[in-house]
C-alpha cells in the first residue's frame, strides 16, 4: 500500500466487544458507527442475516474507551425493524440526517431487492423515535441497486446538498445526485461511479463510504466487498471527483515476518469508517459472514519524537504497529538519507523508540516499514 503523507495506516484487527465478550450476531454483519442516543459518544448499530433485524449496541464507556453493553433491537412505529433479506443479504444500516431537521435518521439497505427503506425520526432530543418505513424513491418508482443495497449519504460534489451514495451485490458503487433540497432530497437518475476511466467495481457485495483518507482535502472513496477493502483516490476536485482505480488496503502479517499483507476476514466483508477512539484518525470497522465485528485501529506512520539522549546518543520514537519491522537509514543532509542503521528492528508497539549514537554523518534520519 503506498503510505503518502496524512495516509493512516492500519493495525491488525481486534474484535469488538460488549459484554466481555466479541459480538456475534450469527451472521453477515454490516456495521454502521453513530451517535444513537445522542449522548456524544460513539454507539454501534449492526444489521444482519439471522432474524433480518438491526441491533444497537450502546456506548456505557467513554467516547475515547467505548464500551458496549448488552444490544437491544432498533424499533420503528412500535415494533422492531424487520427487513426479510435472501442469501447473504442482511440488512445494512445508515444513520444521518436525511431531512435537515437536526435529528438522526436511519436508512436500512435492503440485501434481497436492492431498495433502501427510510425511518424519519421524530423525537427532537435523545435516542430516535422512528416512524414507519417510507422506502427512497425516484418519482413514483422505489430506487433500488437490485440487490445487497448498503447506502450512505454525502455530498459527493459539495454543492451543499447530501446525495446518496449506495454500493450492491454485483460491485458498483451507485450515485443519485440530489436535485431536490436539504429538506426534501430528490434524486436524479443512477450513475455508477466511475474509477480510472472505467465504472467501479470493487467486488461482489459493495460496500462504500466518503471520507479524505489521504488528508488532502479532496473526498475519497473507500469500499469493501468479498475480496478486500480498497481505497480509490480522488485526484479531481471537491466538486468534480476522479477516482482512480482501487488500491488494497493493508495490514501487518500475524507470521511476525514484518511484512504487509491486504485485509482479507472471509467473505462477505461490510465496512465502516469513524474514528473509533477520537484519536484524528480514521478506524476501519468490519463485519463479517460468521456474524463478528472486528476493528483495524487507524494511525499516522510518523515521527512523534526525536531527541538527544545521553551524550552522544539519538533517541528516536515513532507511531508503529505491533507485528511490524522497521528500517533506520541516516544521512548528512535531506536528500542524502541513504546509509542504514539498522534493518528489521522488531515494532515495541504502538510507539516504538529507538537509540542510536551520533556522528556528524548521522544529522538526518528516515523511518520506513520493512524488514
Amino acid at each position: 500500500m503506498p503510505v503518502a503523507a496524512g495516509t493512516p495506516m492500519l493495525r491488525p484487527a481486534t474484535a469488538v466487544v460488549a459484554n466481555g465478550v466479541g459480538v456475534d450476531l450469527g451472521s453477515y454483519a454490516i456495521p454502521c458507527v453513530a451517535d444513537w442516543n445522542g449522548d456524544g459518544r460513539h454507539d454501534l448499530l449492526v444489521g444482519y442475516r439471522t432474524g433480518d433485524k438491526v441491533a444497537v449496541f450502546l456506548n456505557v464507556g467513554s467516547d475515547s474507551v467505548p464500551e458496549f453493553g448488552q444490544s437491544s433491537l432498533v424499533q420503528a412505529d412500535g415494533a422492531d425493524i424487520h427487513v426479510p433479506g435472501s442469501g447473504c443479504g442482511a440488512p445494512a444500516p445508515w444513520v444521518g440526517d436525511y431531512d435537515a431537521d437536526g435529528r438522526c435518521d436511519l436508512l436500512v439497505g435492503d440485501g434481497s431487492n436492492g431498495t433502501i427503506h427510510f425511518f424519519r425520526n421524530t423525537n427532537p432530543i435523545g435516542q430516535p423515535l422512528l416512524a414507519a418505513d417510507d422506502p427512497l424513491r425516484m418519482g413514483a418508482a422505489l430506487i433500488t441497486v437490485s440487490s445487497r443495497a448498503t447506502p450512505c449519504l454525502a455530498d459527493w460534489d459539495t454543492d451543499g446538498l447530501i446525495d446518496l451514495l449506495c454500493g450492491d451485490g454485483s460491485g458498483n458503487v451507485s450515485f443519485f445526485k440530489n436535485v431536490g433540497t436539504a429538506q426534501v432530497p430528490s434524486y436524479a437518475t443512477r450513475v455508477l461511479l466511475q474509477a480510472g476511466g472505467a465504472a467501479l467495481n470493487l467486488g461482489m457485495r459493495s460496500v462504500a463510504r466518503v471520507c479524505d483518507w489521504d488528508g488532502d482535502g479532496l473526498q475519497d472513496l473507500v469500499g469493501s466487498s468479498t475480496t478486500g477493502v480498497y481505497w480509490c483516490r480522488n485526484t479531481g476536485t471537491r466538486a468534480a471527483p476522479v477516482l482512480q482505480l482501487p488500491v488494497a488496503l493493508e495490514v501487518p502479517k500475524a507470521d511476525g515476518s514484518g511484512t504487509l499483507t491486504p485485509i482479507q476476514t472471509g467473505g462477505r466483508m461490510r465496512l465502516e469508517l469513524a474514528d473509533w477512539d477520537r484519536d484524528g484518525t480514521l478506524d476501519l470497522i468490519l463485519g463479517n459472514l460468521d456474524g463478528t465485528v472486528v476493528r483495524y485501529a487507524g494511525y499516522p506512520f510518523r515521527v512523534t519524537r526525536i531527541e538527544q539522549g545521553s551524550p552522544g546518543e539519538m533517541t528516536l520514537e515513532w507511531a508503529s504497529s505491533r507485528l511490524l519491522k522497521y528500517t533506520v537509514l541516516t544521512g548528512p543532509s535531506p536528500d542524502q538519507i541513504t546509509t542504514p542503521l539498522v534493518t528489521g528492528l522488531a515494532s515495541g508497539g504502538d510507539i516504538t523508540t529507538w537509540t542510536c549514537p551520533m556522528s556528524a554523518s548521522r544529522q538526518f534520519y528516515r523511518i520506513q516499514v520493512g524488514p
